[in-house]
């Protein structure tokens, strides 16, 4: 199968960046970057995009670097506090059941209010879990202070990891995304609004509509949002004239 130079362009969610940065989907991220790359397709991103992003990454760093680090600490005090039991004394898995139940309720937290992302805060989890887990087993005896200390480290170079990857890959520009200031025009955030997408996913398709219509260039919005965009893709196609996939199957819209 043959292609022209060029058949068009991608533009992004803000769910696509996200994934690329945490290692997500990565099947499908990884195939929508070989179909870039391989067929000259540009990947854009819009400011409402980049925003949102950087929202996000900042929710995320903040989430797991101050709230996980104070409530752990809390928790297991708490926890010992209850039963009378010394916070100098050596770690057990009681202390490993009672952070079970904290981190079921971050993740309640995270579902009802989407502060921060599950990803992370499910790595920080296995990390911990882990770790406790392998120095019982050692028969060593760590306190909780030594547990936060490692656990301190740990949570400064995932935040610090997520923050160079968006910076990577947003900010300076160094991988597959290029950032397309797009001016907003109400008549046609409107209408997108109007089929039932809320912000900021409007302003995204929105901008996409925009750079289809201004540039004369065929554009697809690439996303993996399926309760809230793709479910509503064939009315977003048919009254606003733009197609909107998932990165698996972005070629194939532009052929």
């Amino acid at each position: 199968m043959s292609f022209p130079t060029s058949i068009g362009c991608f533009f992004l969610d803000t769910c696509v960046i996200l994934s690329e940065i945490l290692k997500e989907n990565t099947p499908r991220i990884e195939k929508l970057k070989k179909d870039s790359r391989n067929h000259h397709i540009p990947c854009y991103i819009s400011d409402s995009v980049k925003q949102e992003a950087y929202e996000k990454v900042q929710q995320t760093s903040n989430f797991v670097g101050d709230v996980v680090r104070k409530t752990i600490k809390y928790a297991l005090e708490n926890f010992r506090n209850q039963r009378n039991v010394s916070i100098t004394e050596p770690m057990t898995s009681d202390d490993i059941k009672a952070l079970e139940d904290l981190f079921s309720q971050y993740h309640s937290v995270i579902r009802r209010s989407h502060i921060g992302l599950a990803s992370p805060v499910s790595l920080i989890e296995e990390w911990t879990i882990s770790f406790l887990g392998e120095e019982l087993d050692k028969g060593t005896r760590i306190t909780i202070a030594e547990f936060l200390r490692e656990l301190i480290k740990k949570l400064l170079e995932l935040t610090g990891t997520i923050e160079d990857l968006y910076d990577e890959l947003v900010t300076f520009q160094r991988s597959f995304v290029r950032v397309k200031s797009i001016t907003l025009d109400s008549r046609i955030v409107i209408p997108v609004k109007n089929i039932g997408i809320h912000e900021p996913d409007c302003n995204h398709i929105a901008s996409a509509i925009f750079h289809q219509t201004s540039a004369r260039e065929k554009t697809v919005f690439v996303t993996l949002d399926f309760s809230s965009v793709l479910d509503k893709r064939d009315r977003i196609q048919s009254q606003l004239g733009i197609e909107c996939c998932d990165p698996l199957y972005g070629l194939h819209h532009l052929m």
